[in-house]
């Protein structure tokens, strides 16, 4: 004689169990889906932490052409945060930091009326100097390179820039205890005549003594 049938059959589980079942197991794959997430985006950020070392100075010089198509321009340098944000995101130089990807590689952008207006933040790793972006990035919009930008437009930064710039590096010194000897211009770092020869580093490094 053949034995009682086994409980475990499927086809005695009632329907409702089948349907807790499925259930269980969704929100188990979905818990194990986020978890991942998270831990992705917890490495990706952890990777992309820094304290800052130190400050390099830049100019935006001259986006190209076709990136300055639909922005904002003041003779060839486009004017506005999210037009160099884009050329940037063009460029790969975004970092997921904490559930956002920032793409200006710079920490803060300075406009010649003194705005100062942040790209990424002061904890993110940089995208503008090769083997500096532990360094706090900020950048003056204009092209200070008699060589480049011989009779253009914005060819040396404005009192307003300059004003804002000693004052925002002032704060960062206080802020990380950065030495003057780690405030650098681009061309102090890398292969580049970035900021160029107009940018009056003697008297700015002078101003923030």
């Amino acid at each position: 004689m053949s034995g009682p049938a086994s409980t475990t059959d499927s086809a005695s589980i009632p329907e409702a169990g089948r349907d807790l079942s499925k259930r269980a197991t969704l929100r188990l794959a979905a818990s194990t889906a986020f978890v991942t997430g998270a831990l992705l985006l917890w490495a990706a950020s952890y990777v992309n932490t820094i304290t800052p070392q130190g400050i390099v100075i830049h100019h935006t010089s001259v986006m190209p052409a076709p990136i300055q198509s639909g922005s904002r321009t003041t003779g060839r340098t486009a004017s506005t945060l999210a037009a160099w944000d884009e050329y940037h995101r063009l460029r790969g130089f975004g970092a997921l930091y904490w559930g956002h990807v920032y793409h200006l590689g710079y920490h803060y952008m300075i406009f010649p009326d003194g705005t100062v207006k942040q790209g990424r933040p002061e904890h993110c790793l940089g995208a503008h100097a090769k083997g500096f972006n532990n360094y706090l990035g900020i950048v003056l919009v204009g092209d200070f390179s008699s060589k480049s930008n011989p009779k253009g437009e914005m060819a040396m930064p404005t009192r307003e820039q300059m004003q804002a710039l000693v004052l925002l590096c002032h704060q960062l010194r206080e802020r990380y205890g950065i030495p003057l000897s780690r405030i650098v211009r681009h061309c102090d770092v890398g292969r580049t005549m970035c900021p160029g020869d107009r940018f009056p580093y003697r008297e700015f490094l002078r101003r923030i003594q």
